[in-house]
């Protein structure tokens, strides 16, 4: 009897649908997550999605149970396609401040739900990353998944902050492609993980979350030792031809320009520790 239930939950992960029986059985059958932080903290606790918010960088933030989970498109200012959602008949929507807009059209989805609810469980610092994991662990009965999780998320932050001894200036740049930069500030998501890898952001003097404007004259006179441009758009765009062109605009930079062609930076994820990493490679830190 043992074999078979062993057997029944991996055929259940496999197949990405449904959820192991590790804890309470929780009251919310149909669960929609509109960001790689909800979906990826789900699916680590062993529940997966009905479907998930579509992001740049394809698949490659998605945890491996996540491939083949139906995507919802996600369109400014309200999010995903009420009606394509509607059809996915949701009971618990996690969604982001980001998508405060479509927050009241997504209730009005789950309310004929008796236990229907949409939370706001996207982080906007590393530190919200931890109680955002309980949040959710609590919301869908996965209280020591949850606890395990967190212990992961912040043994990987330690690892990834080992070690650190150069502070070069970065300039993180938002909009690759666009005539008029957007400048990442330090309390963004992007601004404080540059500033955990040890850079020194650029331009001095920013403060606050979000992006500031900024020209291409003010990149050129700042000359950063690195800048990371970051793409908003379909990754495909990014060719060589439109990094070379990107690059142009700033005529005379001593700058080693990188590209993160991922949304990484952007948003929240569980993998803080990998994010990190990665830009330490940028900063060759």
């Amino acid at each position: 009897m043992a074999t078979f239930v062993l057997a029944l939950a991996s055929v259940s992960l496999s197949l990405g649908v449904g959820t192991a029986p590790v804890e309470g059985a929780t009251k919310y059958k149909r669960v929609v997550a509109l960001t790689p932080f909800s979906a990826n903290a789900l699916a680590l606790m062993g529940v997966f999605p009905e479907a998930i918010g579509q992001t740049l960088g394809g698949d490659r933030r998605y945890a491996s149970g996540l491939r083949t989970t139906p995507r919802l498109s996600l369109r400014h200012p309200l999010g995903p396609n009420m009606e394509i959602l509607q059809r996915r008949r949701p009971d618990l929507i996690f969604t982001s401040p980001e998508w405060r807009a479509g927050r009241s059209a997504m209730e009005r989805i789950v309310e004929a739900k008796p236990y229907g609810k949409v939370i706001d469980a996207d982080p906007i610092s590393v530190g919200g990353v931890f109680s955002k994991a309980r949040q959710i662990a609590r919301v869908v009965d996965r209280k020591a998944r949850g606890a395990r999780l967190v212990r992961s998320m912040k043994s990987s932050l330690r690892n990834a902050l080992r070690g650190i001894d150069r502070r070069p200036t970065v300039m993180v740049v938002l909009g690759v492609g666009t005539n008029n930069p957007l400048a990442f500030r330090p309390d963004s998501w992007g601004g404080e993980i540059v500033r955990l890898a040890g850079g020194r952001l650029r331009p001095g003097g920013l403060t606050g979350g979000g992006f500031a404007d900024i020209s291409n004259e003010q990149v050129v006179a700042e000359d950063p030792d690195v800048i990371i441009a970051v793409p908003h758009g379909d990754e495909a765009e990014l060719t060589p031809e439109a990094k070379e062109n990107f690059v142009d605009q700033w005529p005379g930079i001593t700058s080693r320009v990188v590209f993160s062609e991922d949304n990484s930076l952007l948003q929240a994820g569980t993998d803080i520790g990998r994010t990190i990493t990665k830009v330490r490679r940028f900063l060759r830190n």
